[in-house]
């Protein structure tokens, strides 16, 4: 089975290297604001997480954090433009830039969006040749060029629930038209990271291809490896109707069916009510009390371990801009036991949770090229390889990234003092 799924790599290890990239260098700029804000549904009273955040008439956004949270670079020339920020089931919040200069709003609150009665009598039944018409419309409802993007890119290793790696990198990306068959392209303009891995342990944890990964999760551009051909192994059903971006999307949920063995998907697919393109899935990988499952994620690892599977969700959320869809965030979360068949019967076991997460922050269509294939991220590199330490403060200078939540930041605050002890 053709997988996304993160590669794990386990060796036996005593020491910790650390590697610093060569050839990195940061854009010093202030010609821009820095605006922040949090983000909340005016009826949950709770904050909206993956909210897409954008500047009007732009490509420039990021997502709200785990907390709600964001903060986005915008240039000194998009003073007097506005901010539109979209979440699933919400009105969009339109903010002018100028009231968030030098005075963050912590409390930017959302309208739930009301679905009339009548839209809700008619969405019932099989979503079988919705998907399937989707699926048709591909080619139609993205963009038929490549073009270029620049992304925030994030990944996470916590053992039981302690941060033990974090790696983090602004990406330029050539992404390959709908039409083609070719693949997308990431090289890393600049990025760092911070690990603690403890020399006692009797394990390494590496993973490779997180981003190749990330962008393997545009579903419209890789459809197969969910669907397979035509998504006959799946049985799907419309659930209802919500609000994108103030659009209709039908949303329509799908499980594999019944006389199914293979590990597949289980999840749901949001579709533009109009134009039918996919506009976001939330889906899992059905690991759960699966003991084939971890091959599909383990690349090596020694003879007497084992690994279970937990849990593998996806995430995958696309944007509209002049009538064509964007790729625009996928989240991928992994978690696993590792049991020794000689330790304690595995009562102990530590459990290991891989998070990685991309971001489109910038979009371009003029000098579209590919890079030189000794710049490009390869499936089998491990990211956390190819970037230098957490150092400096204001290391990502005018690029936008995903701000870090507060668990996030704790991790790093306390990964960063640990690096620097080391180094003293």
């Amino acid at each position: 089975m053709k997988t996304f799924s993160l590669t794990l790599l386990f060796l036996f290890s005593t020491t910790v290297a650390v590697l610093n990239a060569a050839g990195l260098q940061q854009k010093n700029d202030s010609s821009y604001y820095e605006l922040r804000g949090r983000v909340w549904g005016e009826d949950t009273r709770e904050p909206l997480v993956y909210a897409s955040v954008s500047v009007r008439n732009s490509n420039i956004s990021t997502v709200t954090n785990q907390d709600g949270y964001f903060s986005i670079k915008v240039p000194l020339s998009a003073k007097n433009s506005q901010l539109i920020i979209r979440h699933l089931g919400y009105r969009n919040k339109i903010i002018p830039i100028i009231t968030l200069i030098d005075r963050p709003n912590d409390y930017i609150m959302m309208q739930p969006y009301s679905i009339l009665l009548e839209e809700v009598e008619v969405v019932s039944g099989d979503g079988g040749p919705l998907v399937r018409e989707a699926l048709l419309r591909i080619p139609d409802n993205y963009p038929d060029v490549p073009n270029m993007m620049v992304a925030f890119y994030r990944e996470s290793i916590k053992k039981r629930n302690t941060y033990i790696s974090l790696v983090e990198a602004v990406v330029d990306i050539y992404k390959a038209s709908y039409r083609s068959f070719e693949n997308d392209q990431a090289r890393i303009y600049i990025g760092r990271r911070a690990t603690d891995i403890n020399p006692r342990d009797t394990i390494l944890l590496k993973f490779q291809g997180g981003i190749t990964s990330s962008l393997m999760l545009d579903v419209a551009k890789n459809p197969e490896i969910v669907f397979g051909k035509e998504g006959e192994e799946y049985i799907f059903n419309i659930e209802n109707m919500v609000y994108i971006n103030e659009k209709p999307n039908y949303v329509i949920s799908f499980v594999p069916r019944p006389d199914i063995e293979e590990i597949l998907f289980r999840g749901k697919i949001y579709l533009d009510a109009n134009s039918l393109a996919f506009t976001r899935m939330e889906f899992n990988m059905n690991v759960e009390g699966r003991k084939d499952a971890s091959r599909i994620f383990i690349k090596k690892k020694p003879a007497k371990m084992k690994v279970d599977m937990h849990h593998a969700g996806y995430i995958v959320d696309y944007v509209e801009r002049d009538h064509k869809w964007y790729f625009n965030y996928s989240r991928t979360d992994v978690a696993f036991k590792v049991n020794w068949s000689h330790r304690f019967f595995g009562l102990f076991a530590p459990r290991y949770t891989i998070t990685s997460e991309i971001a489109i922050t910038d979009r371009y269509t003029d000098d579209v090229v590919k890079f030189p294939r000794s710049e490009r991220i390869r499936s089998t590199d491990i990211i956390a390889e190819k970037v230098e330490d957490f150092q400096d403060s204001d290391f990502w200078g005018e690029y936008n990234v995903i701000e870090p939540d507060a668990e996030i930041s704790d991790a790093i605050k306390k990964l960063s003092d640990k690096l620097r002890r080391r180094q003293q």
